[in-house]
């Protein structure tokens, strides 16, 4: 996949801009507030949908009343308009409406932006939702998988705070107790199966990163025996009074967690701050990779002030990575310069 060419039209802080990119690596240089994430904001608008920072209306630059994005991708015409008075949004490939984007019409993209960096020492809700987002982009049921089991819960969690006498409780819950423990299950063994995917290459690019021999690995942090169908249904029986004073579902993937171990220690208690950036980096350089394998076509690659708290050697490991085409953001690029074959100069 190749974006050559970008034209916003009251996007954000830009009125009429157009911006073109290299096949292999573009940097988009500038000071802070000079619109750079405002660009990796719109690409990602024109592949996703959606925004991956504010809703459709927060989009439209100040005293506007609609926005436009236009794009050539792999030499096909494609456009995104959203007017709030109009048809709302707008999909359009080479002059055709699509109506509204749906999943097939998403193009692979990979963002690094620095709310990643809380994922590590944040709640779990931020590491359990990098997870679930990745494996929607892999494996194509999981999507409606996890939209079905969030509504499970959320009728479950309806009957538990109705406060009805335990006895009839037990009778009204039990078909969504099945449901959950299905949906579950299915959940849990396709998170697994991701996990065992990055465990398989995560720690030898962490330690090209780092540039010595490094261990990292995830885990999938949930109980022993509330994995399985048969184990999740006995575990909602069994903690159904507690669910009932509680006032919602405490059994459930919705609970679990992930966690990320650097050299044999947790790196939400052991890891500095270079070294969580290069951990989500990594992660997202193999999600790349995932991706591309999943997809049949190299994903954009987007990273958003990547440079930060980044010593040179592993500036340059980022500006070497990889086949799939790049386009960072950077207040500057120094030493790196000449590594870079475009770069856009913002004021």
């Amino acid at each position: 996949m190749q974006l050559s060419r970008l034209h916003l039209s009251n996007f954000r802080s830009y009125t009429n801009n157009e911006f073109s990119f290299d096949q292999r690596l573009t940097a988009i240089v500038g000071p802070n507030g000079s619109g750079k994430t405002n660009i990796l904001e719109a690409i990602y608008t024109i592949c996703m949908g959606k925004s991956f920072r504010d809703g459709d209306e927060e989009l439209i630059r100040y005293e506007a009343d609609w926005w436009k994005i236009q794009a050539e991708v792999d030499s096909a015409a494609r456009e995104v308009r959203y007017q709030p008075s109009d048809k709302g949004k707008q999909l359009l490939i080479d002059g055709a409406s699509k109506g509204r984007f749906t999943y097939r019409h998403q193009l692979p993209v990979v963002l690094f932006e620095p709310d990643d960096l809380y994922m590590l020492h944040g709640s779990p809700t931020l590491r359990r939702k990098y997870i679930d987002d990745m494996a929607q982009k892999l494996f194509p049921s999981y999507r409606q998988t996890f939209q079905r089991y969030e509504r499970v819960v959320t009728q479950r969690n309806n009957l538990l705070k109705q406060k009805q006498p335990l006895a009839q409780l037990k009778d009204n819950i039990f078909v969504w107790d099945v449901s959950l423990a299905e949906l579950g299950a299915k959940l849990i063994a396709a998170r697994i199966e991701l996990i065992n995917l990055l465990n398989g290459s995560v720690s030898g690019i962490y330690s090209t990163v780092a540039g010595s021999r490094q261990d990292l690995r995830v885990e999938y942090v949930a109980p022993a025996r509330q994995r399985s169908e048969s184990e999740l249904l006995a575990a909602l029986h069994a903690r159904l009074h507690d669910d009932l004073v509680r006032g919602f579902t405490t059994i459930g993937p919705h609970r679990h967690d992930i966690d990320f171990i650097l050299n044999g220690q947790s790196a939400k208690h052991s890891a500095s701050r270079g070294e969580v950036r290069s951990i989500i980096l990594s992660l997202k350089s193999l999600e790349t990779q995932l991706l591309s394998n999943a997809r049949g076509e190299m994903p954009l690659f987007l990273l958003d002030d990547v440079f930060s708290e980044l010593d040179e050697s592993r500036q340059k490991h980022v500006l070497d990575y990889g086949n799939c085409q790049t386009i960072l953001t950077t207040t500057h690029v120094n030493q790196a310069k000449q590594k870079i074959p475009k770069i856009i100069s913002l004021p």
